[in-house]
């Protein structure tokens, strides 16, 4: 049995200080807890002597008491006071573990990443030739403010004091099903569509309706690093359908091995830049009705083709409804915001109703706000409309370049849309010794193992983007990357 002992504290308090008396008190009476100098069952100084010792105010006192109670390391006892509770307070004087080896340890994987390397040598690449981010400018920043301040001003903004569950859908998604069946031909209602927190949380929504030990996911081989490694995650089985061998390989690869869910990207195929065929859509459609799969349509960068117009969606050829429809505004707009959005078909949204039942909305309120008011008062068909000026033009200059510097040293596909070349170099490097011979050269290129992972990928395929370089700096970027290739050459 504990002995009760009443003790005596005299508390050293700095009225000069930043730190409050009560926690002054508070402080100094967990020392003495955590030291020994207090043990359980201890009785504390009454709150009137312990304010009269201290001269302090009794509830400053008592704040301090009240504080060390509701943390458990007092308790109240009815006419006794406050006393030392029971706990182990050995246990909260062990010294904290040196994590600084696990720490690197845990680190290093990310480190050694080729993903992660890549762009790390790009923020101190003099030529970056991404295929992902935009201008450095590009970015509407005094009318997403005004958007912004006209969202948050322009009333009480509500909306900001309660949590978003309605029955009706949200601004945004209203704007959208209507641009998406002006600008995509999507056929939906506002209710189909869901915002997203970038195209990662949007794959990861979809798979979570399915069944990861019953069902498979096939993804098209070289493809979208990202689908991969979603479905991993979640312990997907994942099936490579072959986009480099030929339409009757495709489909062998799908009649094979039956999967519930198939990634495409029929406007413009990832990394190739290939457009899928309407035959070939066609006979996907068919077969997804004839063996009860889905089909995520991934159409980003849909925008970006030079000399045509963009292609139909696969979703506004999709009479049975099989076609999760998928895009963000990180090719427009901004990578950074990570917004995305789904247009799920009716039997689906059924299933995301009762599966999300109770999830909040991945997107803020805020942010779908102002995205909402920037589409529907004609900022992003600006925007788009410039950007893809923008893009237009440093395609050419890259185009124009490559054949200059390299002629048949290098293949070319996915010209005239998107983003990137697709390249093949002719010479005898691999893919790291490409990509770091390129990095030594000042240039930052991107490498396209990821996008393999049922097959060995071929080591001379590249990704050279021109989305983020700034145009002048094209012809010397791609000078850049003969000196690293062919450095004998007479050129």
């Amino acid at each position: 049995m504990a002995v009760h002992r009443n003790r005596t504290l005299l508390f050293q308090l700095d009225s000069q200080s930043k730190t409050p008396l009560y926690r002054q008190i508070y402080d100094q009476v967990r020392r003495a807890i955590l030291s020994g100098t207090l043990v359980e069952g201890d009785r504390l100084p009454s709150i009137r002597r312990a304010s009269a010792d201290a001269g302090v105010a009794h509830t400053t006192v008592e704040q301090a008491y009240l504080q060390l109670a509701l943390e458990g390391y007092v308790r109240n006892v009815p006419r006794s006071g406050y006393r030392v509770e029971h706990f182990d307070a050995s246990f909260l004087r062990t010294s904290p573990v040196d994590t600084a080896n696990d720490l690197h340890a845990a680190l290093a994987p990310r480190q050694r990443d080729a993903f992660t390397q890549e762009n790390t040598r790009a923020q101190s690449a003099r030529y970056d030739f991404s295929y992902a981010n935009l201008q450095p400018d590009s970015f509407p920043v005094r009318t997403w403010r005004k958007l912004t301040d006209d969202a948050l001003y322009a009333s009480t903004a509500p909306w900001l004091a309660r949590y978003g569950f309605t029955d009706k859908p949200g601004t945004l998604s209203v704007v959208l099903a209507r641009y998406l069946a002006q600008a995509r031909g999507v056929s939906c209602i506002p209710e189909q569509v869901l915002p997203q927190a970038g195209t990662d949380g949007a794959l990861a929504t979809v798979f979570q309706l399915f069944d990861h030990e019953q069902h498979l996911i096939a993804m098209e081989e070289p493809g979208y690093a990202t689908v991969h490694e979603v479905a991993k995650r979640m312990g997907y089985r994942i099936a490579g359908l072959p986009v480099d061998q030929g339409v009757d390989a495709y489909f062998a690869a799908l009649e094979e091995r039956k999967p519930k869910i198939v990634f495409a990207t029929p406007s413009h195929q990832f990394p190739t830049g290939r457009v899928m065929g309407l035959d070939m859509r066609i006979r996907l459609l068919k077969w997804a009705e004839k063996n009860y799969a889905y089909i995520i349509e991934d159409d980003s960068c849909n925008e970006y083709r030079y000399g045509t117009s963009p292609i139909p969606s696969l979703q506004s050829l999709d009479a049975q409804r099989r076609v999760v429809y998928l895009n963000n505004v990180s090719k427009v707009l901004s990578p950074a915001l990570r917004i995305a959005y789904l247009v799920l078909p009716p039997k689906l949204l059924n299933r995301y109703l009762r599966t999300f039942a109770y999830a909040h909305p991945p997107v803020s309120a805020l942010q779908q706000e102002v995205l909402a008011r920037f589409i529907s008062e004609g900022y992003w068909e600006q925007l788009l409309r410039r950007t893809a000026t923008g893009n237009r033009k440093r395609h050419d200059a890259l185009l124009s370049s490559l054949e200059s510097e390299l002629g048949d040293r290098i293949e070319l596909a996915g010209i005239n849309s998107g983003m990137h070349l697709f390249a093949t170099v002719k010479n005898s490097m691999s893919q790291d010794g490409l990509l770091e011979s390129a990095a030594r050269q000042g240039a930052a290129v991107y490498g396209t193992k990821r996008m393999w992972f049922s097959r060995p990928a071929p080591e001379n395929k590249l990704l050279i983007g021109f989305s983020a370089i700034a145009i002048e700096d094209i012809a010397p970027g791609v000078a850049a990357l003969r000196r690293a290739w062919f450095p004998s050459s007479d050129r």
